[in-house]
C-alpha cells in the first residue's frame, strides 16, 4: 500500500466509521485474501468510510495467523480471535458488539455469496427506506440435496415461526447497527435474524442477490445435525413470538 493510500486510509479513520462488514471466520485460509481483497475494491468505489471486521472463530487452518498479517496490511481491517470454537451466532454477535459503524453488512468467507452485492443492500438502508435489507441467493450453485434441504428447513422455519422469509440462510445482510444489537443473543440466532429483527419492529426487506459455487474450503455443515438444532431453534423462537412483550406510551 502506497503512503498516499495509507494517508487517505488514516484521514478516514479520523471520522466516523459509516460501514462495518461482519464476516466470522472458521478454517478459510485459502478464502481470506480474495474476500478482504473484493470488499476493499467495492467499497473504495463508494464515498463512505467502511471497516472489516473478521471474527476468527477458533480456527486451526493457519487463518488466525493471515488474519493478524492481513491486518498489519490493511488499518481498516481488524480482526478478533476466539479462544475457542464457538460457531456463527457467537462470531456475529461478537462483531455486533465491536463495529463501529451506523451500519452493520454480514458476509460469509466461503465467497459463495458476492461482496460486489452489498452495494444493493447498503443503499436501501441508507436511504431509510428500510432497517435492514437481507439477502434470497437466486440460481443457488449447491448440489440439489443441499438446496432441497435448505428449502425444506426454511419451510419448516416458516411455518413454525408464521414468517414469509424467502432465504433465512443467505448471508449477506445489510442493518442499522441499533437493529443488530437489540436482538437477543442466542445459539443459533444467525438462523432467525430477519425474523428476530422484525419482532424488535424494524422493517425488513429482502433482496435476489447473486451465488456462486465454492471454489476453496470446505463447508462446515452437516444436514442432519443442521436440522435438529435448527427444529429445536425454530420452536424457541415460536414461543418467544408468544411471548414477547408489544407495549408503547402514550
Amino acid at each position: 500500500m502506497s503512503r498516499a493510500t495509507l494517508a487517505r486510509v488514516s484521514q478516514e479513520e479520523s471520522r466516523a466509521v459509516e460501514l462495518t462488514v461482519v464476516v466470522p471466520v472458521f478454517n478459510e485460509l485459502a478464502n481470506l485474501d480474495p474476500i478482504v481483497e473484493r470488499v476493499r475494491a467495492t467499497l473504495n468505489a463508494r464515498s463512505l468510510t467502511w471497516e472489516l471486521l473478521l471474527v476468527d472463530d477458533g480456527s486451526s487452518d493457519g487463518s488466525s495467523d493471515r488474519l493478524d498479517e492481513l491486518a498489519a496490511a490493511e488499518p481498516r481491517l481488524r480482526v478478533l480471535h476466539f479462544v475457542h470454537n464457538c460457531g456463527q451466532s457467537a462470531a456475529l454477535d461478537a462483531g455486533f458488539r465491536h463495529a463501529r459503524g451506523r451500519l452493520i453488512a454480514l458476509l460469509d468467507a466461503d465467497l459463495q455469496t458476492y461482496p460486489e452485492d452489498l452495494p444493493l443492500l447498503i443503499d436501501l438502508v441508507e436511504r431509510g427506506e428500510v432497517d435492514a435489507a437481507v439477502g434470497i441467493r437466486e440460481e443457488r450453485q449447491d448440489s440439489g440435496w443441499k438446496r432441497f434441504s435448505s428449502r425444506f428447513a426454511n419451510w419448516v422455519r416458516n411455518r413454525l415461526t408464521r414468517e414469509d422469509i424467502v432465504d433465512t440462510g443467505c448471508p449477506l445482510k445489510v442493518m442499522r447497527a441499533d437493529a443488530a444489537r437489540s436482538v437477543v443473543p442466542f445459539n443459533g440466532m444467525h438462523r432467525f435474524l430477519p425474523t428476530l429483527l422484525r419482532m424488535g419492529g424494524f422493517n425488513v426487506r429482502q433482496v435476489p442477490v447473486r451465488h456462486a459455487p465454492r471454489t476453496a474450503g470446505r463447508s462446515h455443515y452437516g444436514t442432519w445435525d443442521r436440522a435438529v438444532r435448527g427444529l429445536r431453534d425454530a420452536l424457541g423462537v415460536r414461543w418467544l413470538q408468544d411471548r414477547w412483550l408489544h407495549w408503547r406510551l402514550r
